[in-house]
């Protein structure tokens, strides 16, 4: 294979992402119209649908993130003090935290994951089931090569 027929995956991969993003990005901000960052409402989004089955703690939002403590520390503060969420000893661990979405934060998820479903369907409209689960295998296939 010549160097210009060259596969540049990573690239393409880069490109799409970042048209997702602010896609993304600009359905959440359009359908939100509060003062809340666009970070803030995939961290609610996440509380809400994996916080159904158990109890979520900072820990879980850096690794679903990927962010570092700091980061996520701080926009916690900021959702609290704007009265998104609530932070709650456990009786098991006082020192544990677990994350709790406020009845305002509740109210706002509903809009956030309706931006957020809008693009979902946009992305998937014209693949099949079988495209895109094929699609997830590859996905899983890259991934496993990168670690």
């Amino acid at each position: 294979m010549e160097s210009k027929d060259k596969l540049k995956l990573g690239l393409d991969i880069s490109k799409i992402n970042h048209m997702i993003s602010r896609k993304m990005d600009a359905s959440i901000i359009n359908t939100i119209n509060d003062n809340l960052t666009v970070s803030q409402a995939y961290a609610i989004d996440f509380i809400s649908m994996e916080g159904k089955d158990r109890d979520i703690f900072q820990k879980d939002l850096e690794k679903e993130f990927d962010l570092k403590r700091s980061s996520i520390s701080l926009m916690l503060n900021n959702m609290e003090k704007n009265e998104l969420i609530q932070r709650v000893a456990v009786s098991e661990d006082a020192r544990l935290k677990k994350i709790v979405l406020t009845e305002k934060a509740i109210k706002l998820n509903k809009k956030i994951s309706y931006a957020i479903d809008l693009i979902e369907d946009k992305l998937a409209e014209d693949l099949t089931a079988e495209e895109i689960i094929i699609f997830y295998k590859v996905l899983d296939k890259m991934r496993n090569s990168l670690k």
